[in-house]
């Protein structure tokens, strides 16, 4: 058993103990004083999920201005402790100390021969997304083994990114077919485009991209960096060359008021070959694609989202026929960047699961503490009725002093008397 494992159970002893006497209390202080221990034990389980932004949230606001304020109100309206009496359910203290108490030894002993300490962290599904970058080449649907992945993929489009099973697969690409009513190729007997071994590995994402000619097509696979950014004002960029019979391509970053200036981010990349991720900060650049010195392409005002990856395709676009013949010429392609993971125990990433994932248990929790509250309420009514019965009770002295009082209900006003028998003069 680790020592983490040994901490929680403490620290989670002590906030089932300090919730059963915040619950049984009769002194409204104390009671208050044992949320606020509560509350502490829960600040310290968010810093054991590495969320101390959280931890912090959570004392700052619940165990500090909330009970404050919980405080004020107790001591202003002075009702710290309840009536005097006994206890109508004298059991629960005792009953819930003990249920708690076999409940931790369940638990531990559950814990200690499972060995959760030694377990490891669920491995992330791997993640892809295809790309079509093969100018006059039909659409295309790919499939891993029987499942399809992409359907109807033309030049320039690309899906987004999937969650898929780690395994290995075959890899098929069909051409599309234009009919309303087509048959599953692979029940048809159609033969595939390209056929290829896949193998799809846990926690990493890659796109898949259909490169070459629409005689020779091949399959190129660049990978993907969806992890959290530690700059927010940052995003990634790989650039692929995907451009066929074409030789190394440079890719530069320009300074159009200084060529002395310019830096080679990628150098030297042969068809098929992908460059480093670059990693770039927001802003505007001029980008230079060149060929033995040739200019290929020029992108002007290049700017991306914060937080993404993008690809950048250096490829051939399709021109118009010339004596039937079709044409291409270089051109980019640049599909929809996907936005990285934002950082574990953040705001960001709180907020999504909340919203998301843990929305239905959510829901749950406050539909379980709205019948608590009223459950509440109808257990502490019998309590409040008995104090104002007791309060509004008339003793028998009481009463003969104002029956001894005689009222005259029917005087309009009332008149002072002096002391030498006149009467004071009135106002008027």
């Amino acid at each position: 058993m680790t020592f983490e494992l040994v901490l929680f159970i403490v620290v989670a002893a002590v906030a089932i103990f300090s919730a059963a006497f915040m619950l049984i209390s009769r002194n409204a202080v104390h009671s208050a004083l044992f949320l606020v221990v509560n509350l502490l034990c829960v600040a310290f389980f968010y810093l054991m999920l590495s969320a101390p932004f959280l931890a912090m949230v959570q004392i700052t606001v619940y165990a500090g201005a909330i009970m404050v304020l919980f405080m004020f109100v107790i001591m202003l309206l002075g009702s710290e402790r309840l009536g005097g009496g006994t206890a109508k359910y004298g059991w629960l203290a005792s009953g819930a100390v003990a249920l708690t108490t076999i409940f931790l030894v369940v638990v531990f002993i559950a814990v200690a021969q499972g060995q959760l300490g030694a377990l490891q962290p669920q491995p992330q599904p791997p993640q892809a997304r295809f790309i079509h970058a093969v100018a006059n080449a039909p659409a295309v649907d790919i499939y891993l083994n029987d499942q399809r992945v992409a359907a109807d993929l033309s030049y320039g489009e690309s899906t987004g990114v999937q969650r898929l099973l780690a395994g290995n697969y075959n890899l098929l690409i069909f051409a599309a077919c234009a009919e309303a009513d087509c048959p599953n190729p692979l029940e048809a007997g159609v033969a595939p485009l390209v056929a290829l071994p896949l193998t799809l590995e846990p926690e990493r994402a890659t796109a898949y991209i259909v490169a070459g000619t629409p005689d020779d097509l091949r399959l190129l696979s660049v990978p993907l960096d969806l992890s959290p950014f530690v700059e927010e004002n940052t995003f990634r960029l790989t650039v692929v060359h995907a451009l066929p019979n074409f030789g190394a391509l440079n890719f530069i970053q320009q300074d159009l008021g200084d060529p002395s200036r310019n830096v080679v981010l990628a150098a030297d990349l042969s068809f098929g070959e992908a460059s480093e991720m670059l990693t770039l900060g927001r802003g505007s650049y001029d980008f230079l694609v060149e060929n033995l010195g040739n200019r290929v392409l020029a992108l002007r005002e290049y700017s991306a989202r914060n937080r993404t990856h993008e690809l950048l395709i250096i490829s051939a676009a399709p021109v118009p026929a010339v004596a039937g013949a079709p044409s291409t010429r270089p051109d980019y392609i640049r599909p929809a960047a996907p936005l990285a993971a934002h950082a574990f125990g953040s705001p960001q990433q709180i907020g999504i699961e909340m919203l998301t994932t843990y929305l239905l248990p959510f829901q749950l929790v406050a539909l379980m503490l709205l019948a608590t509250m009223v459950g509440a309420i109808i257990l502490t009514r019998e309590e409040v009725i008995k104090r104002e019965r007791k309060r509004l009770v008339v003793s028998p002295a009481i009463r003969r002093i104002n029956r001894a009082i005689p009222i005259n209900v029917t005087a309009s006003r009332a008149e002072k008397v002096l002391p030498s028998g006149e009467a004071e003069p009135s106002a008027d």
